[in-house]
């Protein structure tokens, strides 16, 4: 039995720009590429973290014999692995939050996530601005132990705020059309 409903133009809008099964849009291709890397950097920090740290123990209390380099090291990658896992918490939705009004619905609602993605922009956009005016000061100078130059460990700042803003930023369509998300949770990617 045919259903009696005929598609709108709006419906067929939709379905024209939308990707077929299985196809993927270029944008949605970018943010894959992104969130692979933000990955990878973050689990290769991590696990360089352990590495260095690991053999500063052994080198101080097995070998009797310090490494000079290792904590600055650690310190340094430990700055890059905060703000990557900065932009990833906000990718997966996965900050705190304290909930107010958890049971909040309609227009109080929305207003909240409003306010909550506001303020999420402006600190990335706070956080960038300060970040690079921070790194770009600091082009001569380099670690005491490590010779690393500063500006490469200070660029944390303003890499990782950029990365929370374009998550911050892709978050847009599904603050403006919540309907439209609304089976994919609270929770996750970008939809």
């Amino acid at each position: 039995m045919k259903s009696s409903k005929q598609p709108s133009k709006r419906d067929n809008a939709q379905a024209a720009h939308a990707p077929a099964a299985g196809q993927r849009s270029a944008l949605d291709r970018v943010d894959g590429g992104i969130r692979l890397v933000e990955n990878v950097v973050g689990l290769t920090l991590l696990a360089a973290i352990v590495v260095d740290v690991t053999l500063q123990v052994v080198f101080r209390y097995v070998l009797e014999n310090s490494l000079s380099w290792s904590s600055e090291l650690a310190t340094y990658m430990f700055a890059w692995l905060t703000l990557i896992g900065l932009a990833i918490a906000q990718r997966d939705h996965a900050h705190i939050e304290v909930k107010f009004f958890p049971n909040a619905s309609g227009t109080l609602a929305s207003a909240l996530r409003w306010i909550g993605w506001t303020t999420s922009l402006a600190f990335f956009v706070v956080l960038a601005i300060g970040g690079y005016l921070f790194f770009a000061g600091d082009t001569i100078q380099s670690g005491p132990a490590t010779g690393l130059p500063l500006w490469a460990v200070y660029s944390c700042l303003p890499t990782g705020a950029v990365l929370g803003l374009y998550h911050t930023l892709r978050d847009l369509p599904r603050l403006m059309h919540p309907e439209r998300f609304a089976h994919q949770g609270g929770h996750g990617a970008h939809g």
